[in-house]
Order: C-alpha cells, then sequence, then structure tokens
C-alpha cells in the first residue's frame, strides 16, 4: 500500500513536470514569435504571400543629328515551353506554327525531345503574343520582352544589333550598351493565394532607371544618297566596294559613314571598310611626304624641279626587258615632255616624278614621324570594334622604299585615317578624334600637331589641285565653293593574288569650307576596273563626281 503510494507521487510528480516543461516551452516560443524575433517571423510569413515583379527599364533610342529615329525598343514576348505540361503536343504545334511562321513538324520534335523548360521563339511582335497568351495553353508561358527595330536601314551596321536579352553585341549598341541599357526596378506587393493584390497589404516600388537617349553625328538623309551614289558607281566602275565618309574638321562630327558592296566583293567583303580595312591611298598621301619636306625645311611650295616623265630608282629600270627582282622605274600618269615644276605645280598635276624628286633629300624616318603625328599607324578611336591601325612597311631601308611611300605605296591606311589626317590640315593644324556621336565627346582643339602656317600652305596647296589650270580635281569647281583636296589611284592588292593591272583603289579625299567650319570628306571605290568619264580609270573621273554631288546636298546654296 505504501509503495503504490510512492507510485502515484512520482507520476504525479512527473506529469506536473511536463506540463510545466511543456508550459515554459510553450511561452518561450509565444514570447520569441511575438517578441525577441517577431519581425523575422513575420517577413517569414510576409515571404509567402509577398510577390516581386520585375519593372523594366527602357533600352534608350538612337536619333541621327535631324533627331530622326533611327532605333527604338517595342513591347515583345518571349515564348517559352514546359513540354511535359503540353497535353496535346501536335495540336499545340499546330497552332504556333500558323502564329510564329515555324515548321509544325520542327515544333513538334522539339516538344518530344525537348525535357526542361525552353524558349521557343523570342522577341515576338505584342499582337501575335497576346494572342497567344489568350489561349490560356497548359505548358506555354509568355513573358514580357523588347524587342529593338531599326527605322534606318543605311545606319543599320553602324548602329549594330542587340541579342534577345537586349544586351548590345554589335556596333554603337555594344559600345553605349552601359548608357543604353539602364537599370530595372521592382514591384512589391502582398498577394492572395489566387495572386490577386491585397488591397490593406503593403506596396513598395522601385522605379526603373530608363536608358539614355543618344544622338548620333550621322545625317540620315545624307547617309541614304550617298549609298544611292554608291549603288550607281559600282554599276559604272565595276568596283568590289564604295565608302564614303565625311566629317566636321573642327570636332571631328562624322556626318556621313556610308558604304555599298557589290555582289562579287569576295576580296573586299568587309562590314564597316571605312575602318576595318586597309589601302594604299597613292596621290592622296603626297601632301603630307611634301609637307614633311616642307616643315624640315628641305623645300618650298615655290621650289622648282625639272620634271621627266619617269625616273629611274635603280639603275636600268626603265629599260624595256629589265628583269630585275625589285622594280625601280618610277613613272607620271602620262607621258610628257620634261619641264620644270614647282612644289605648287606638282601637286596640282600630281606628278609621281616630281614627288619623288622633291622628297628625295629627306630622311624616310622623318617622313614616318610626320605621318605618325596626323594619327597614321594608330587607330582613330571611332567607337566601332574591329578598327585598323594601319601600318608602315617593316623594311624601309631598300631602295625604293623613300621613293615608294611619298608618293602613297608602303603604307597601309584606313579611310578615317585619311579623313582624320585631312581634318587636321583643315582645321588650322590642330589635332581631332573622330566621332559617330554628339554631344558624348569633349573635342576642344588645343594640341597643335603641325604650325598653323603650314598648315595654311597646305590648305593652299590642296585648293589648287580644285582651281589649277592642269588641277586633277578641277572637275570640282563650283562657284561659290571653296574645295580643295586630292586624287588618289593606286593598284589594288588583292590578298593572295597580289597586285592587279586592272584595278584600281580610286579615291578623292578633301574639304570644303562651310560657316559650320571646313567640312572634310572621302569617297573611295575600292578595285575600280571601269571609268564612265574617261578612258583612264582615276580618283578624278570616278570618286571626284560623287565627291561634288554629295557637297552640293552637304551645302546648297553656298
Amino acid at each position: 500500500m505504501k509503495f503504490k503510494k510512492i507510485k502515484e507521487i512520482v507520476l504525479f510528480g512527473v506529469i506536473n513536470l511536463l506540463f510545466i516543461s511543456s508550459a515554459l516551452l510553450f511561452i518561450s516560443t509565444v514570447y520569441d514569435v511575438q517578441i525577441s524575433n517577431s519581425e523575422y517571423f513575420q517577413n517569414q510569413a510576409l515571404s509567402y504571400r509577398e510577390k516581386v515583379e520585375i519593372l523594366e527599364a527602357a533600352r534608350g533610342s538612337i536619333y541621327d543629328r535631324n533627331l530622326n529615329v533611327v532605333a527604338s525598343s517595342i513591347q515583345s514576348y518571349d515564348i517559352g515551353i514546359r513540354p511535359n505540361e503540353v497535353s496535346n503536343k501536335e495540336e499545340l504545334s499546330e497552332l504556333l506554327s500558323v502564329f510564329l511562321q515555324l515548321e509544325s513538324i520542327k515544333i513538334l520534335q522539339e516538344l518530344e525531345t525537348r525535357k526542361g523548360f525552353f524558349y521557343l521563339a523570342r522577341d515576338v511582335d505584342f499582337e501575335i503574343g497576346t494572342e497567344i497568351k489568350s489561349w490560356n495553353h497548359s505548358g506555354v508561358y509568355l513573358e514580357t520582352s523588347s524587342k529593338r527595330i531599326i527605322h534606318s536601314d543605311p545606319l543599320k551596321k553602324i548602329v549594330g544589333t542587340v541579342d534577345p536579352d537586349s544586351k548590345g553585341i554589335e556596333g554603337l549598341e555594344y559600345y553605349y550598351n552601359s548608357r543604353l541599357t539602364g537599370t530595372d526596378g521592382e514591384l512589391r506587393y502582398e498577394a492572395a493565394p489566387n495572386g490577386s493584390i491585397i488591397p490593406q497589404g503593403e506596396i513598395s516600388t522601385i522605379q526603373p532607371i530608363h536608358g539614355e537617349d543618344i544622338i548620333l553625328s550621322l545625317d540620315g538623309d545624307l547617309q541614304y544618297l550617298s549609298e544611292d551614289l554608291c549603288a550607281q558607281a559600282l554599276i559604272e566602275t565595276k568596283a568590289f566596294n564604295c565608302s564614303v565618309v565625311f566629317a566636321n574638321a573642327l570636332n571631328g562630327e562624322i556626318i556621313i559613314s556610308a558604304e555599298k558592296k557589290a555582289d562579287n566583293a569576295e576580296s573586299f567583303n568587309i562590314n564597316l571598310i571605312s575602318g576595318r580595312a586597309n589601302y594604299e591611298p597613292g596621290s592622296a598621301l603626297k601632301i603630307f611626304t611634301i609637307g614633311s619636306a616642307i616643315e624640315n625645311q628641305l623645300i618650298t611650295s615655290n621650289s622648282t624641279f625639272q620634271v621627266p616623265d619617269k625616273i629611274e630608282i635603280i639603275s636600268n629600270s626603265c629599260l624595256e626587258g629589265y628583269e630585275g627582282k625589285d622594280k625601280g622605274c618610277f613613272r607620271d600618269f602620262l607621258k610628257h615632255e620634261t619641264y620644270n615644276l614647282t612644289v605648287k605645280e606638282i601637286i596640282e598635276r600630281s606628278s609621281n616624278v616630281g614627288t619623288i624628286l622633291a622628297t628625295q633629300s629627306a630622311d624616310i624616318n622623318d617622313i614616318e614621324l610626320f605621318l605618325k603625328k596626323f594619327g597614321f599607324s594608330t587607330k582613330t578611336g571611332v567607337q566601332l570594334s574591329g578598327e585598323t591601325k594601319g601600318s608602315f612597311t617593316e623594311y624601309n631601308i631598300c631602295k625604293t622604299c623613300l621613293s615608294s611611300l611619298s608618293i602613297g605605296y608602303s603604307i597601309n591606311v584606313s579611310q578615317y585615317q585619311m579623313v582624320r589626317a585631312y581634318s587636321i590640315i583643315a582645321n588650322g593644324g590642330k589635332h581631332v578624334e573622330l566621332t559617330l556621336t554628339r554631344g558624348l565627346n569633349n573635342n576642344i582643339l588645343t594640341k597643335d600637331v603641325i604650325s598653323e602656317e603650314l598648315s595654311q600652305e597646305l590648305k593652299n596647296l590642296l585648293v589648287n589641285v580644285v582651281e589649277g589650270e592642269n588641277g586633277t580635281g578641277k572637275s570640282l569647281r563650283m562657284e561659290n565653293y571653296t574645295i580643295g583636296g586630292k586624287t588618289g589611284t593606286s593598284r589594288t592588292h588583292i590578298e593572295g593574288v597580289g597586285y592587279s593591272n586592272s584595278r584600281f583603289n580610286t579615291s578623292f579625299t578633301g574639304f570644303i569650307e562651310t560657316d559650320e567650319g571646313p567640312v572634310v570628306g572621302s569617297v573611295l571605290l575600292w578595285g575600280a576596273s571601269i571609268s564612265p568619264r574617261s578612258e583612264y580609270v582615276t580618283g578624278g573621273s570616278t570618286a571626284a563626281p560623287i565627291f561634288k554631288t554629295i557637297v552640293s546636298y552637304l551645302v546648297p546654296g553656298e
């Protein structure tokens, strides 16, 4: 009996202990949830009903210099599929093929072979996506997206492209991606189990920061005109490619950067060829090699030379039947009697022999240093990927190296480099950077490349090419216009073949004075083989007329 009593007391004590322990645990838990960690548990509970929606930042638009829209984004949809949730795959593939312009058999194959979620189509037009969304078809998920639209075909290559996630991958879209992209915002709210917003719930919004708009320095109308002129020139000259670049010489803003490619352009099948391809400029470089000799006080514009129609740098190299390895005979374009020419007249007539004679006492290294001051052998820094920096010949101590360089061979340049170099002459000798945009660069002309006096002397020589009686650019002469420049003609070098005997890179590079300062332009036909205006294929007969037409639109009624 006594043992039984003790047993009951122990059992009662254990029960009381368990009750007290449970009560203390309950009180501790309630205290933890309601007081000490109330905020944590409140957030945990809220997280099960809190929804977050991304407020997508709009990608900035791109405009031309006249504020015409070049590139913009519109709302679209990405079509995602979860194959294991699709009940009737054949029916769905038939429906989607009609709206997405895809073969139903290929859609069905994707649905049957894919295991997890995948995108069937991206950047689908908003109207089509809205229609597909209205089906509420199981396994089909639509996500809002944005589609990039290019409104100007002539500017398409320069503007570039974006990937399906609206990230720039080429051209200016790539270069200015961080400016154009912006920062997404978000909307947080409490939602009921059916997804609807709880009216009394907390709502917080972080507004998106939309991408910046960019204004190009390019003129869409002149771009279109230039491409049209190039298309006609390709037919007339049978050239591989035609490219046009015009820029303001004071601030470096590129007004035109157009190109057109022929169907047979295998040798020059390069997009954005003005910055990505090299060529030997020929006579268009003579103003710089002559300029180097003038700066080093070896000659003046009035220095006179007795100029035959050919010159031998290597003995007997001009004799008929010469079989020497090195080509040491240089000739003027047309045969002529020996005459006395000033340096001014040598540039006016674009005499190869005269240029060689005028620079023969120069050091080739001094000429190269002079050319490098103008930016040759370095990239211009224009906002495009893949730009070439050009080059000089690695071996410049051969017997003909100086003569070859003096007339525009033995050097590789880009068209952008030529425009920048001529801009330095035209703007008074100041360094300038080329740009494809407005307001994003601070191009203040402070650094002297050459003296203002030398700049003016070289400008006068270039103006005389147009105004002179025997000027190779005299076809550009127009009343009330001040135009200067230089024709260029060089044999086309074809990779794996060598110098062509029938194709030429023909160009005109020059400037026109305007109310906004000098504008420099370059027209280049790559591999021209026919001239519609002359029996000779030259820069004067092929490229100069295009330059003249563009100038008449660029500065009408001057």
